[in-house]
């Protein structure tokens, strides 16, 4: 089963692409979420010291107090390779995702502006946005 981060792959460094798609698989099997990069990595602008901005968005994450999801997140991504470097992670349900991205904040300025790239896991395709991103 392939791994394809869409997009801004080109500017990616093979090394990040694939923490990213660890990261997505052990995300997916744990919560069944779809991820989502956004920010300098997925500019292409980061330095070796950048953060990973990372949307989570699943079902499972639905009437849960947004603090509580995915509380495993750093054991999840230390399992990935990201032992030592930070990782800003937002988790959402579909239906709250929507509603950010139709927002004035920081994920719909993302979206807006080609900044938002879906990790694809396989032949996945968005049933949260209508997008194949």
């Amino acid at each position: 089963m392939g791994t394809e981060v869409t997009s801004a792959a080109a500017r990616q460094k093979p090394a990040q692409d694939e923490l990213i798609a660890r990261f997505a698989r052990l995300m997916r099997s744990q919560y069944g979420a779809r991820l989502y990069l956004f920010g300098s990595r997925a500019r292409g602008t980061a330095s070796s010291d950048s953060d990973y901005d990372i949307i989570a968005v699943s079902h499972a994450f639905a009437g849960q107090r947004r603090l509580g999801r995915a509380p495993d997140r750093y054991k999840l991504w230390r399992e990935a390779g990201g032992w030592g470097i930070s990782l800003d992670l937002h988790c959402y349900s579909p239906e709250e995702f929507r509603a950010e991205l139709a927002g004035l904040g920081y994920i719909g300025m993302a979206k807006r502006r080609g900044e938002l790239i879906r990790t694809l896991i396989g032949r996945q395709r968005s049933a949260d946005t209508g997008q194949s991103r």
